[in-house]
């Protein structure tokens, strides 16, 4: 079962497998679900959890090229603060959930559609990106779902999979920036610090990478009766992200909280402008041009 709220970015709420009473999705204690103007912080009004989708950045910065150059793109991109206009769509075995917002930085229309099939425990997540200017549009897009995470759970990433350092607290301290292999052991405080499996919320440590293009597009979260997998086309998604909170970080105060993103995407993390400039992995879309991709959500169950 899922649920979304178109006014409010069209943010996913609830992944929960009823099978197993698993509520997938991590929620925030001490951010309501709020609406915010364009131009606020992600990171200090909207930290709430659930799933958004971040486009044309994920970091706040200036637009890198002309025509748009310098047109300021905020925290966590566009698409976030607005009410997206929404369809559901039933049919004998399926229900479809289709959304959609127009970015404001850049002239393009942000289409997401959810179809759950009866008797399926698999979401399936299509988007379409058009671009109704008449000059090139630069991109880079993050899923963007927040989950709860369990000290003892097993990630999984493809074995060829290699890692970049995007950030990390100052109590956290990463073998490498780069050419990073999962599992990682880092340290704080002079502690070594497990990755598999994930550690508790007493690690104190947070950090966020992102990988190189990929040669397989799946991921998986084991926990001790279920798992998510997320299965992606790497010809068109080429990259994943993930932020683990494992008691090292929170934005507004307080203690730090515990949780974990794991992030399909398209581009050099976070900020648009630097994967233009520095990384040289981002997405064009020309005058006209439609970009689909597709995101597959499999919820497995098994014996505790």
């Amino acid at each position: 079962a899922f649920a979304v709220l178109p006014e409010l970015g069209a943010k996913i709420v609830s992944l929960r497998d009823l099978r197993i009473g698993r509520e997938w999705l991590w929620t925030s204690d001490r951010l309501p679900l709020a609406r915010h103007p364009y131009g606020a912080s992600y990171i200090e009004r909207a930290d709430t959890g659930g799933w958004d989708e971040c486009f044309p950045t994920v970091a706040a910065c200036e637009y890198p090229l002309e025509p748009h150059l310098g047109i300021p793109v905020p925290d966590h991109g566009d698409l976030w603060p607005q009410a997206w206009s929404s369809r559901v769509e039933r049919r004998a075995d399926e229900i479809e959930i289709v959304t959609s917002c127009s970015a404001i930085a850049v002239p393009c229309e942000f289409t997401r559609s959810l179809t759950l099939r009866a008797g399926a425990a698999r979401l399936e997540m299509r988007y379409a990106v058009q671009n109704n200017g008449s000059d090139d549009i630069a991109f880079i897009w993050s899923s963007h779902p927040l989950l709860r995470i369990e000290e003892g759970m097993a990630l999984e990433f493809p074995p060829t999979a290699r890692f970049n350092v995007f950030s990390a607290t100052a109590r956290t301290h990463l073998p490498a920036r780069n050419d990073l292999q999962w599992p990682i052991s880092l340290r704080c405080d002079r502690r070594e610090i497990r990755t598999d499996p994930l550690p508790g919320p007493d690690a104190g440590v947070a950090f966020k990478i992102w990988s190189d293009p990929l040669a397989e597009g799946w991921t998986r979260l084991t926990a001790n009766n279920g798992s998510l997998c997320m299965r992606f086309d790497v010809a068109v998604i080429p990259q994943i992200a993930l932020w683990l909170n494992a008691g090292g970080w929170t934005g507004i105060g307080g203690a730090p909280y515990y949780n974990m993103g794991l992030y399909p995407c398209i581009g050099a993390q976070d900020s648009l402008a630097e994967a233009v400039t520095q990384y040289r992995q981002y997405a064009i879309l020309r005058p006209g041009e439609t970009r689909r991709w597709t995101l597959a959500l499999e919820l497995e169950t098994h014996r505790a």
